[in-house]
C-alpha cells in the first residue's frame, strides 16, 4: 500500500515538473556584442570575450543557472543579427525604435556621456565648456555607423559618420571634426590605448582632451527580443542584479574596470 501511494506521489511530482521544464529554453541565451568598446565589451587577444558588460552578465545568468552565450562582432553586424534573430539579445540602450522590439532589464551600467576635442581646436574653449546636446549644434561632430543612441538624438545636426572608433579619434585629432561623444569608461580607455600604439599621429593624439561637464547620461540595459524563449527572465534578472549590487559584487567588477583619467580643467584649457 505504501509502495502504491509512493509511486502516485512520484507520478504526481513528475507531471508538474513537466510543465516547468517545457518552458526552459533549450539552449543557452545567445547574447550577441560589440567586439570593441573597450572597456565594456570586447574581444581579448586570445580572442574571448571581457570587460564591465561580460563580468555582469556572466555572473548574472551563473546566480540564475542559465547558460549563456557569448558572441563578439563589429558593433553594425551584431546589431544586425540579433535583429535577424540570431540572437537573444544585446546591451546597448533602450531608444524608442528599439522598445517595440526589445524588453529591457534595469540599467546594467550607468555612463555619463562626454565631449573630446583637439586641445589645438579653435572652438576648444566653447567645446569643454559645453553641457548640453544643445550646446553641440554649431560644431561638427563625428561618430560611429551603427551607434543608435546619436541617430536618435543628433539629428539636424552636422555629424560625419564613421566606420570605427579610431577613425572618429583620428578625425577629432587632425581636426576633421570637432567633437567626439564618449562615455566615461571608453573614452579615456580608448585615446591612451592609441597613444601606446603610436603612429604617425601619436602626437596629435596625445593633444585630445575631454570636456568639463557631462553632456547626457546613458543607461546601458540588456535588450531581450520580444519573441526570445528568454523573454520572461527581465525580472528575474533585475533581482539578481540588485543583489550583485548589495552584495559588493557589482562594485568589484566596476572598480575592475574604471580609470581615473579626468582632464582637470586647468589642463584643458591652456
Amino acid at each position: 500500500m505504501l509502495k502504491t501511494f509512493f509511486l502516485i506521489f512520484l507520478s504526481m511530482m513528475m507531471g508538474w515538473a513537466l510543465p516547468l521544464q517545457a518552458n526552459q529554453p533549450e539552449r543557452p541565451f545567445q547574447w550577441i556584442d560589440d567586439e570593441n568598446y573597450k572597456p565594456l565589451i570586447y574581444r581579448s587577444k586570445e580572442g574571448e570575450a571581457r570587460g564591465l558588460f561580460h563580468d555582469v552578465l556572466t555572473e548574472a545568468f551563473k546566480r540564475m543557472n542559465m547558460p549563456l552565450e557569448c558572441k563578439l562582432y563589429p558593433w553594425s553586424r551584431a546589431q544586425k543579427m540579433v535583429w535577424e534573430k540570431k540572437g537573444d539579445g544585446m546591451v546597448t540602450v533602450y531608444t524608442p525604435r528599439r522598445q517595440k522590439f526589445f524588453l529591457s532589464t534595469d540599467p546594467i551600467v550607468t555612463v555619463k556621456e562626454y565631449v573630446f576635442t583637439s586641445k589645438d581646436n579653435p572652438k576648444r574653449d566653447e567645446i569643454l565648456n559645453a553641457r548640453s546636446i544643445a550646446d553641440l549644434k554649431r560644431f561638427v561632430i563625428v561618430d560611429t555607423l551603427g551607434a543608435g543612441w546619436s541617430k536618435e538624438n543628433l539629428k539636424r545636426m552636422h555629424v560625419i559618420w564613421v566606420p570605427t572608433a579610431r577613425s572618429a579619434i583620428n578625425m577629432i585629432a587632425t581636426q576633421r571634426a570637432d567633437l567626439y561623444l564618449l562615455n566615461e569608461y571608453a573614452g579615456p580607455y580608448f585615446i591612451q590605448e592609441q597613444i601606446k600604439k603610436g603612429g604617425a599621429l601619436q602626437n596629435e593624439l596625445k593633444k585630445i582632451v575631454m570636456g568639463n561637464y557631462p553632456i547626457t547620461t546613458m543607461e546601458y540595459r540588456l535588450l531581450i527580443r520580444r519573441d526570445s524563449p528568454y523573454a520572461d527572465i527581465i525580472e528575474r534578472f533585475n533581482e539578481i542584479l540588485k543583489q550583485m549590487h548589495k552584495d559588493g559584487t557589482y562594485q568589484k567588477f566596476v572598480k575592475r574596470y574604471r580609470i581615473d583619467m579626468r582632464y582637470h580643467p586647468k589642463q584643458n584649457i591652456q
